[in-house]
């Protein structure tokens, strides 16, 4: 049974994205308030928090 799962961030609450139970990918967003990268492990069942990643072009894409 597949079901949906909102992420939070774990340092302050914010809905950051949904996992759809499909996908065998980790699912992740940017927290918007903390500015960290929120990465929802899937196997493990836990939300990881890390500093984002430098930009590695000029538009501003980060790549993860």
């Amino acid at each position: 049974i597949m079901e949906s799962k909102t992420i939070y961030c774990p340092r302050c609450g914010r809905k950051v994205t949904t996992y759809d139970g499909k996908s065998t990918m980790n699912p992740f967003a940017k927290c918007k308030k903390c500015k960290k990268l929120v990465i929802y492990d899937i196997e493990h069942n836990k939300t990881l928090l890390k500093p984002l990643p430098e930009r590695q072009t000029s538009s501003g894409v980060t790549f993860c």
